[in-house]
């Protein structure tokens, strides 16, 4: 059994490539092939890391963090289409036809980056930062949403950044302005080896983000999601109730990627609805970045030192009716190699501190893009 189990997620993507894909090629003698005046790209990314931890009953390991094949396909200047899977995970992660009106208004109909934040619509691929969530195995949880508390990781388990089905619309107002709004079903997957977790009932949850480029370098979003989630009411009946979530949002970046100094900075808080009704959190994190091409060198092209600093609080009030706040604090210093373009290799240490305990995770990533 387990070799078609491998075979499953080339089926999956291959499937869902037909669908989306199926404007841009054609049979020719029995052979698949572009047709006249479309394009069809595929790449790949694979990321090798070595994970070792403070705490003594982790044991260090390595394995493949990512293993993800991409293809695009245009037809003409107004369609465009994706299909991207993880090959370990039986798992499409992006499917979707794109439709481009105009400069300002775009439209993509599939599954996609919600996103709600740049930190995360930035491809893995080119985030130096091997953890968006900064996960230290064996740190206190977060109440809620398990793991440490940090930007990352709230606003990935509470499903305000992750994959999911729905409509995407997007564009430029003006030379400096940019939006972007999501209409998806509230619950998708939360990235490689995830599984969906559609909705059962008509809901839909919505996010927007504006931006504005202020100048030197410099943008300024803002972001709002207001959610519908399934929870879980009776463990043993399996009954559920959807309940509404608000977040909001502001970010500023300053800086690009691979061109010297860059600074990321966000601010988020919101409604915790895995831990309550009435919970809420609040997440803060800067990252900063420093690009530095090696001149004369054969082996790396740039280094690029970095630290993330991410700050959560968030309200643990449960069943019990006791209410107490959790807070954490995840530090990451860190240097990315790189070899070529976006391929070399990545360091990072984790600490992460909570109710006077700290505990760290050391990671080294091989980035390989195709």
């Amino acid at each position: 059994m387990r070799p078609f189990r491998l075979l499953r997620p080339l089926g999956t993507g291959a499937l869902v490539t037909g669908t989306v894909l199926l404007g841009a090629v054609g049979e020719t003698r029995g052979q698949v092939a572009a047709k006249r005046d479309a394009a069809v790209s595929i790449g790949a990314r694979v990321q090798a890391q070595f994970e070792a931890n403070g705490d003594s009953n982790t044991p260090a390991s390595f394995f493949i963090r990512r293993a993800w094949v991409t293809m695009d396909g245009r037809y003409n200047d107004f369609a465009s289409g994706r299909v991207q899977f993880d090959a370990q995970g039986q798992t499409v992660l992006e499917g979707y036809l794109q439709m481009d009106f105009s400069d300002a208004f775009q439209v993509q109909f599939g599954q996609f980056k919600k996103a709600v934040s740049h930190f995360w619509l930035v491809a893995n691929s080119d985030l130096p930062i091997i953890e968006r969530d900064a996960r230290v195995p064996g740190a206190a949880d977060c109440p809620g949403v398990g793991g440490v508390c940090s930007f990352g990781r709230l606003t990935g388990r509470l499903g305000l950044d992750n994959y999911e089905p729905g409509l995407l619309f997007q564009g430029q107002l003006g030379g400096s302005a940019s939006y972007r709004v999501t209409l998806t079903n509230g619950q998708g997957i939360s990235g490689s080896g995830g599984t969906a977790g559609y909705d059962q009932n008509d809901g839909k949850s919505v996010s927007g983000q504006l931006s504005v480029d202020v100048g030197g370098g410099t943008r300024v979003s803002g972001y709002l999601a207001l959610d519908e989630n399934e929870v879980v009411r009776d463990m043993e009946a399996m009954t559920t109730e959807t309940l509404g979530s608000n977040a909001f949002g502001v970010e500023v970046e300053m800086g690009s990627w691979l061109g010297g100094p860059h600074l990321l900075a966000n601010l988020l808080a919101g409604d915790n609805w895995m831990v309550s009704d009435d919970a809420r959190f609040t997440a803060f994190q800067v990252l900063g970045l420093w690009y530095f091409p090696v001149e004369g060198s054969s082996s790396f092209q740039a280094v690029e030192p970095m630290l993330r600093v991410s700050w959560a609080s968030t309200d643990s009030e449960s069943m019990d009716m006791e209410s107490t706040e959790m807070t954490g604090l995840a530090i990451t210093p860190g240097i990315m190699f790189y070899a070529s373009g976006r391929n070399g290799i990545s360091v990072n240490l984790d600490v992460y501190n909570a109710d006077g305990e700290t505990r760290t995770s050391l990671k080294v990533q091989a980035f390989a893009i195709f």
